[in-house]
């Protein structure tokens, strides 16, 4: 296989990608002819200006029509978590991930959810493997996480009170939260694991349904074992850094203002985030890559233009491009 030196990254929430006259979640959700045309052209025409080699989807309905596009794009790799589930012929109800790669990636098992622990992934994690040559691997792992909405399962619709209806609303948010902190302890556990029998290099890449600095995403913050600061050392290539962060120590101008890949109402935040493994930090002595770039796509968020963005994706579209190192460096 041909030596990849430099890698195109991008993580893409495609916002219900169901064809018509497929509908999304309830009934009257189907786009009409005119606005899947406008959903599907705005997608190619921001698939080109993005050039990236891998792309990570999420909210993936309709997979085989992505995949047809994709593949006029020159995309030839196309990978998927599970297929959508379908009720009542007609309603998907259950979105999928997809990996779409210039290059033959190897698809593995979904990852399990942590031992010892209820429930399960809201939507399983996508892991593929990149052979990039020269004996050297790369895991992605695109994820969908449970988003911040209050569980359908613990909403009751029937209660009449204001004050149970608040307390029924405030129980559901917590169970939401309670299985998004699952679902990031199960998927940490997974990459540790992982790469602690591989030596991979890991990327983590996908909607997180939540700022970084947020309390459930603690295990991919950590670095060192409680009250013992010493223990850095051995725990240091098995943990995750911010891309942007990153990217932010190497510019001459660094950013203090967090980018932002989604609006609910006027608020702003980042749900859309690439992590790396240390190999991808050129501080350390032994980095492989080079982070090389940052960027966002977002005008269709923050200066949308009638007629074209207007069904195409509440999120920003977030790459980075990583280039390998020569290690005679």
């Amino acid at each position: 296989m041909q030596n990849i030196n430099t890698i195109k990254l991008a993580t893409f929430n495609l916002c219900n990608f169901a064809a018509p006259p497929f509908a999304f979640y309830e009934m009257d959700n189907i786009y009409t002819s005119q606005q899947w045309s406008q959903k599907t052209r705005w997608l190619e025409k921001t698939l080109r200006l993005l050039d990236a080699d891998i792309i990570a989807f999420q909210e993936v309905f309709s997979a085989e029509t992505l995949r047809m596009h994709l593949d006029k794009l020159g995309y030839r790799y196309f990978y998927l978590n599970q297929d959508c589930h379908i009720e009542a012929d007609y309603i998907y109800s259950e979105p999928s991930l997809a990996f779409a790669s210039r290059f033959p990636l190897t698809q593995q098992a979904n990852l399990p959810f942590l031992s010892g622990t209820e429930g399960e992934f809201s939507r399983p994690p996508l892991h593929v493997t990149l052979d990039i040559g020269d004996g050297h691997n790369i895991d992605f792992y695109n994820v969908h996480l449970k988003s911040q909405r209050p569980a359908s399962d613990i909403l009751d619709s029937t209660l009449e009170s204001t004050v149970e209806q608040w307390l029924n609303e405030l129980h559901a948010s917590h169970a939401s939260t309670q299985l998004r902190q699952t679902e990031v302890l199960s998927l940490h556990n997974a990459i540790v694991t992982r790469k602690k029998s591989t030596y991979n290099p890991a990327v983590l890449l996908g909607d997180f349904n939540n700022n970084l600095d947020a309390f459930e995403f603690t295990p991919l913050r950590s670095n060192h074992l409680r009250r013992q600061p010493l223990s850095t050392k051995p725990i240091f290539p098995y943990t995750l850094l911010d891309s942007w962060a990153l990217f932010q120590q190497r510019q001459a101008s660094p950013s203090a203002v967090s980018p932002i890949t989604h609006y609910y109402g006027a608020k702003g935040n980042r749900l859309d985030h690439i992590l790396l493994s240390p190999e991808f930090d050129i501080s350390d002595t032994h980095s492989l890559f080079e982070l090389q770039d940052y960027q966002l796509v977002d005008k269709h968020i923050i200066d949308p233009r009638f007629g074209d963005d207007d069904v195409s994706t509440d999120h920003a579209i977030v790459s980075i491009t990583l280039k390998r190192r020569d290690q005679s460096e």
